[in-house]
């Protein structure tokens, strides 16, 4: 039984005609602007798969996208070790999760951030797998007490470690994606059976906006598509700095950045099963730094799910992003704001959505529980009014009549609980009561919580011998 997805859609900002505009344009930013492309290997698929080559740029025409978005899949599973945990993308179906890679983190009641270190990764990645509505976990941090070179596969054994959610993450080199799939293969037993249960993923920022392929990237999405393993394309274009500040221009720009990249995968290995990765941001005017948690970059968020959805593709995009530096008011209300423009458009993946402050630069622990409780808000406004004949109370109504009382009427008992949503942690008590337990404010609160998670929830982590096999071929730590 596999997580539930509850089904987005109500939010639109674009027209079906807009949506057709964006389209369109995007084809001829394609075939007339065309892309950078040095890597050779991707410029010879382009040209072998019929684009038009001149030195360095690549024009991709409008047969090659219809024929690319024939043959990727519709509906793509990211599977967790556990089948319970599988996440399955198609549609307009919503899960949240983890996501960032950021080299700080906030403590607990702190006001300073400190490096971040690989045993700060694996408490994150255990408080992602006992917040109920965490649907998978982005690598969400990048540890800095570790050789380079040794990251990708550590972060990935230490999340596998601790959740048995579906992992995804950058992967840092071709070396890096390769022993990460060594690993999934130790632990699954063989590559098609990694295949057949994908229960790690990953991230290929393969795209410098604007229109060009980041070589060693580009390196590591061809790696990983030979393998048939599932992948999202991030591209992260920023309104009035790498794209147009213009939201439809923006989307215009990212809409054929993905187009190509859909066309890359499926040239590389026809059925690729892919997330676009329509990441669309905002720069600040005044300051030229990038902004997460703006109104426009939750609009621009919900429109990409539009044009995702238009090309049947799941997509992969953010949500719950803050500007603030703390999880304070200020992240409340941003990261309310892009989390729920974003689910309520529909988008299937979306990631930043627990932990992040300062757009993707710092993990809080505390923030990921305040998270927790806004992604339940979010799921209960996607549920929306279940308009049914026992839900419609007439029944009810007529025992309890004019000026009755509904507390202790058999339908308040039979549905209160599915009906209603009841957050965590979040203080619903009069002032009275609040003043008596010590005037505490959410944030104290939250850090509670984080050390009671912390202290009693136990991950199921790998068995016993595939963790010492994996230990004595990787130099792992942990």
């Amino acid at each position: 039984m596999a997580r539930p997805g509850l089904e987005g859609g109500s939010y639109s900002p674009l027209s079906d005609d807009q949506v057709e505009e964006i389209h369109q344009a995007s084809l001829e930013v394609l075939e007339t602007t065309g892309l950078g492309v040095e890597h050779v290997r991707a410029r010879e698929l382009f040209e072998q798969g019929g684009a038009r080559v001149l030195g360095d740029r690549v024009f991709i025409g409008r047969q090659m996208v219809a024929e690319a978005l024939r043959r990727h899949p519709t509906r793509v599973l990211l599977a967790g070790r556990d089948v319970a945990q599988d996440v399955w993308l198609e549609g307009k179906r919503v899960y949240m999760g983890t996501g960032g890679s950021p080299t700080t983190v906030l403590d607990v009641g702190a006001d300073t951030v400190r490096p971040a270190g690989i045993r700060d990764l694996a408490d994150l990645v255990r408080l992602a797998d006992a917040l109920e509505h965490c649907d998978f976990v982005v690598i969400p941090m990048h540890p800095t007490d570790l050789p380079e070179h040794l990251v990708p596969i550590n972060r990935f054994f230490t999340c596998l470690q601790n959740t048995t959610k579906h992992v995804m993450g950058g992967l840092g080199s071709v070396e890096g994606a390769l022993q990460v799939i060594e690993m999934g293969i130790e632990v699954a037993g063989s590559l098609a059976a990694l295949q057949q249960r994908p229960f790690l993923s990953a991230i290929t920022s393969w795209m410098v906006s604007p229109l060009h392929l980041d070589t060693a990237v580009t390196d590591i999405l061809v790696t990983w598509c030979e393998h048939g393993l599932p992948v999202a394309l991030s591209s992260a274009p920023m309104a009035g700095s790498t794209s147009p500040v213009t939201l439809a221009g923006t989307l215009v720009q990212l809409n054929a950045e993905q187009l190509s990249g859909i066309v890359l995968t499926q040239l590389i290995r026809p059925g690729t099963p892919v997330l676009a990765g329509y990441i669309p941001g905002v720069a600040d005017m005044r300051t030229g730094r990038y902004l997460g948690g703006s109104a426009e970059f939750g609009i621009m968020q919900a429109a990409a799910a539009q044009m995702a959805h238009h090309y049947r593709v799941p997509i992969y995009c953010s949500g719950g992003m803050t500007d603030s530096k703390l999880p304070d008011v200020q992240a409340g209300y941003e990261k309310m704001a892009t989390l729920l423009l974003a689910a309520m458009a529909g988008g299937n993946y979306i990631h930043h959505a627990f932990g992040m402050i300062t757009n993707m630069n710092t993990a809080s622990l505390e923030a990921a529980v305040l998270d927790n409780e806004i992604a339940g808000t979010v799921l209960r406004v996607l549920r929306g009014v279940l308009v049914t004949p026992d839900s419609l109370a007439l029944d009810a109504i007529q025992r309890v009549g004019p000026a009755g009382h509904y507390m202790l009427d058999r339908h308040t008992r039979q549905h209160m609980r599915s009906e209603l949503y009841y957050p965590r942690i979040s203080d619903r008590a009069d002032r009275s009561l609040w003043e008596a337990g010590g005037r505490r404010d959410l944030r104290s609160v939250a850090g509670d919580h984080v050390r009671q998670l912390l202290q009693t929830h136990q991950p199921v982590g790998l068995p016993a011998e595939v963790d010492r096999s994996l230990r004595a071929r990787f130099q792992l730590y942990g």
